[in-house]
């Protein structure tokens, strides 16, 4: 069955983080956001089947992890990712966010050191600041369009207080997928300085056309015995507002430590919509998946075709994953002040500014393309129009 991704679902007045608060945020009236990275598409048929069925019992008391719960994670990470985990391996914890700021107040001390590349995703940069530890930032190279890890930099900035490294992957915001080679390296960083792993995930189901995703969880003994991998299935199927995610822990006594934690800040049962989410959304909904890869494919080639055609001096990078598209406007040789000014006063257009992800991502917009290829268009459009009062 053809899923109908065309749809404009209106998302105000829900208390819509990407539209409501987005409003409230700018004060414009109108104005299109593509910048909070959830999809403007209603979620599979299969997963709000089973919250009705929830709202129809109309008894919302307290839930537990179900086997199926650990069953379906386990299998969809077999299928899709060639992974092999066990039940026992797999942490529930309900944002990405929260496991990335636990690992870092549990595995290591006020003014340790913590590596993360960058430009970063502001909330595990964030995890390693709000802990009162202190940031490493390894910036990431950018040839030909694509970035790279820095091996060389990593080597000279990890002293004896270095403890851990956090890895977005896919990345957010560059949209770069970590081949195994590269992942391997890592891996082995962390190893010849001892420094525990954590690699964020959450964008691995999502990838461009012939992009393979590799999870570290595939990755030689030696890189899993110090890794934690933090994943969700609240971008797959756009179910980030249920507020579920889990981490897998192959090495049992980091496993013992996130634990300790867990019990000690006293977060255990999971929302009633979360396991439900999980039950139904991983096993029942292939055909969404499916459809919904392909439909992010094409938004990127129109907006690829529309920005060559309106706006030259924007350069997309390549995408290898996410639906986010990294976009360089230097060739514009303004600041991000008069863009973003441009953006929100004469396009009346939101996207995210460069600088959000740190020094690092000045000179660069993250634009979101998970939305109805119509809203795409109205927001390109409104741009093209007003698009001589930039240059």
């Amino acid at each position: 069955m053809k899923i109908n991704f065309d749809e404009w679902n209106e998302r105000r007045n829900t208390n819509c983080g990407k539209w409501d608060t987005m409003d409230k945020k700018y004060q414009k009236e109108g104005m299109l956001h593509l910048g909070v990275a959830d999809m403007d598409f209603r979620s599979p048929k299969q997963i709000i089947d089973a919250f009705q069925d929830i709202l129809d019992k109309g008894i919302f008391g307290y839930t537990d992890l179900s086997d199926r719960f650990y069953e379906n994670i386990r299998e969809w990470m077999r299928q899709k990712h060639q992974a092999e985990v066990a039940r026992e391996e797999i942490v529930f914890c309900p944002r990405i966010n929260v496991s990335s700021s636990i690992c870092v107040e549990t595995f290591t001390e006020e003014m340790d050191e913590v590596i993360i590349n960058t430009p970063a995703y502001g909330p595990l940069y964030q995890a390693v600041v709000k802990n009162h530890r202190k940031v490493v930032e390894s910036p990431l190279i950018l040839e030909n369009g694509s970035y790279k890890i820095d091996f060389a930099h990593l080597e000279s900035v990890v002293t004896d207080k270095t403890k851990m490294f956090i890895l977005c992957s896919p990345h957010n915001p560059v949209g770069r997928v970590w081949t195994r080679e590269e992942l391997e390296e890592v891996g082995a960083f962390c190893k010849k300085h001892d420094l525990l792993l954590f690699v964020d995930e959450i964008h691995g189901d999502i990838v461009a056309e012939g992009v393979t995703f590799t999870t570290a969880l595939t990755l030689s003994e030696t890189v899993r015995e110090r890794l934690i991998v933090a994943t969700s299935l609240t971008k797959t199927f756009n179910v980030p507002g249920v507020i579920v995610s889990y981490m897998i822990v192959p090495n049992e006594e980091i496993r013992s430590r996130i634990a300790q934690t867990i019990d000690r800040i006293g977060m255990h049962n999971p929302t009633i919509f979360a396991v439900a989410a999980v039950e139904h959304g991983y096993m029942e909904c292939e055909e969404w998946y499916q459809q919904m890869l392909d439909y992010v494919n094409e938004n990127e080639k129109f907006t690829r075709e529309f920005f060559a055609e309106h706006f030259p001096e924007f350069e997309i990078l390549e995408r290898q994953g996410t639906y986010l598209l990294w976009i360089s406007y230097e060739k514009l040789g303004i600041t991000e002040e008069e863009l973003e000014k441009w953006f929100l006063e004469k396009a009346n257009v939101s996207v995210y500014m460069g600088s959000v992800f740190g020094n690092q991502g000045r000179g660069f917009i993250r634009l979101n393309i998970a939305s109805p290829r119509t809203m795409l268009k109205e927001a390109y459009e409104r741009m093209a129009a007003v698009y001589s009062e930039l240059k």
